[in-house]
């Protein structure tokens, strides 16, 4: 129960990323699982995400993120480098996930594309991933 209420509260605070709006992207992820994407800028380099996916059956997952925007150049926006460490609550198990992707940002509009691997280890071993578009709230 515990447990449940770690991933609970890291849920909590990227849903108050809705509220101020500032530093919060939503979107879609498609992939294993597919389903809608959120995350929370909390500093330059460090952010919350969280997917409520369907996939094999519902699930939830929440990561506290890294992020290095030195990591790969590119000529107009951004491209960072993420990586970081969740959980991941499904129909059946809760497991502790690792989780690397990359972002591409948009200059020119609030949108950003990104692929991403998580895989999890709990009672199973469930390895994901997904490629997603956000939308960055102002």
């Amino acid at each position: 129960m515990k447990k449940v209420g770690v991933l609970l509260s890291l849920l909590g605070l990227l849903g108050l990323g809705v509220v101020s709006g500032k530093g919060f992207e939503i979107g879609v992820v498609l992939g294993e699982p597919s389903g809608i994407s959120g995350k929370y800028m909390l500093s330059d380099k460090t952010a919350i995400d969280g997917v409520i996916g369907f996939g094999s059956g519902i699930m939830f997952h929440c990561d506290y993120l890294w992020h290095d925007f030195n990591a790969l150049k590119v000529t107009e926006g951004q491209m960072p480098l993420y990586y970081g460490i969740g959980a991941l609550v499904t129909e059946k198990d809760f497991c502790v996930q690792g989780k690397i992707g990359l972002e591409y940002l948009f200059e020119t509009n609030p949108l950003g594309i990104f692929i991403e691997i998580a895989p999890a280890v709990g009672t199973d071993f469930i390895f994901q991933g997904g490629l997603g578009v956000r939308y960055r709230l102002k």
